[in-house]
């Protein structure tokens, strides 16, 4: 009897609060997280109904990434779709926002960020005298520094809406979504890992602005226009400094079992092996690729195995995240603990190589077991022709090494 009277409780508590939702959810929000006392980062929601079911999507420029909600008592819990990082809120009392925080789990210690979010029924229209940034940009961040920071910049803009990204040696930003009014502009990003905010100041054909990531992070960057601004060619980054054949061990398996390369399973066959962390959101666009040249190619002799670098030394926690990461983005191939999730590790496993300078790096092994081709970092889908362009270069190269003899 009383286990009954504890569940028509809950019960109850579930359908109030589902009600409250729907009397004040649908259509498009706006929230902020509070970074610091000084430092508010904004993204976009939509809420909508399916079913009598509420819906949610945070919107980053043409991204939008469905929220998995779970409702407990009088808050929910809505977790990202490609990361285990989630946000907890609840209705505040006035009825008219949502308040609670941002929790990222693969975070080395743990950290709630405040956020609120209300109902926005505004139209952006184009200010007067509004500078068109439309194009591609010459980019350096922390431009006075020792080490500045080469990337592109490539902007859309239709009246008083922008959108793009920059593209660095080692990644890109993914979407970046914002609005522009007379010479100054804002792009921002949220996608559970990454908070970032761009602000700039356009003066004539450059612009000058300032950068925050996180909590802490914050630096400037200054951009020329031009429209043919390239970077290094990503295959030139990485590369193999002596006559040492590839090979690696203290790699384990999800039994934890090592793992070891060369080995009879991959003898003639040719091998993508791809460098990452559950962790990196450039990793996840690089991951969705990979997994559609394993389906595509695999029964022609493609292996395609990662190594994975993860916060954390825990080797059981590593390795049951892997595994939740493996069944959310339905991955085909082969994941394997590699270590910690760092640069020195990973390249102390690559001594063949001049180092590991990015996750991710992807090596591509041909038949004998040599080193034909490597990739530094990832031009994702948010960086359109640049990605088109990527694709079918490791497309391209994968084809030519299945059909060599």
């Amino acid at each position: 009897m009383r286990l009954v009277v504890l569940f028509l409780l809950f019960f109850v508590c579930q359908i109030s609060f589902s009600q409250d939702l729907k009397s004040i959810l649908g259509g498009a929000w706006k929230g902020e997280l509070a970074m610091n006392d000084r430092l508010n980062i904004p993204f976009s929601i939509d809420f909508s109904f399916d079913k009598g079911e509420v819906k949610m999507e945070i919107i980053n420029a043409d991204e939008r990434l469905k929220m998995i909600l779970k409702s407990e008592n009088d808050s929910v819990t809505a977790v990202f779709p490609e990361s285990e990082a989630y946000l907890k809120f609840k209705l505040a009392q006035n009825n008219q926002e949502i308040r609670g925080y941002w929790v990222n789990p693969n975070k080395k210690t743990l950290v709630k960020i405040p956020f609120n979010a209300w109902q926005i029924n505004e139209i952006i229209e184009m200010a007067a005298n509004t500078s068109n940034v439309a194009g591609r940009w010459k980019t350096s961040f922390s431009p006075n520094s020792k080490e500045p920071e080469n990337a592109v910049g490539i902007f859309e803009q239709t009246a008083g809406t922008l959108k793009g990204t920059f593209l660095t040696e080692t990644g890109d930003y993914r979407y970046l979504g914002g609005t522009i009014g007379t010479n100054k502009f804002q792009l921002s990003t949220f996608n559970g890992s990454w908070a970032f905010l761009f602000e700039g100041k356009v003066v004539g054909d450059s612009i000058y602005g300032e950068f925050y990531s996180g909590q802490t992070y914050h630096t400037n960057w200054v951009a020329v226009k031009d429209s043919k601004a390239q970077l290094k060619d990503e295959s030139s980054l990485t590369f193999q400094i002596n006559d040492k054949p590839f090979l690696f061990d203290k790699v384990v398996d999800f039994k934890g079992k090592p793992f070891v390369f060369p080995n009879k399973s991959l003898k003639g066959k040719v091998v993508v092996f791809q460098i990452m962390g559950t962790w990196c959101p450039n990793c996840i666009d690089e991951t969705k690729l990979l997994n559609q040249f394993y389906k595509d190619y695999h029964k022609e002799g493609l292996e395609v195995i990662a190594l994975a670098y993860e916060v954390g030394n825990d080797q059981k926690a590593q390795i049951k995240k892997l595994k939740a990461f493996q069944k959310r983005l339905g991955i085909q191939y082969s994941i394997l603990l590699a270590g910690t999730n760092s640069n020195i590790v990973a390249s102390a496993q690559f001594q063949m190589l001049n180092g590991i300078m990015s996750f991710p790096t992807s090596i591509l092994i041909d038949k004998s077991g040599k080193i034909k081709y490597i990739h530094t970092g990832f031009s994702g889908p948010a960086t359109g022709e640049e990605y088109k362009k990527l694709s079918q270069k490791i497309r391209f190269e994968i084809e030519g090494l299945l059909k060599a003899k």
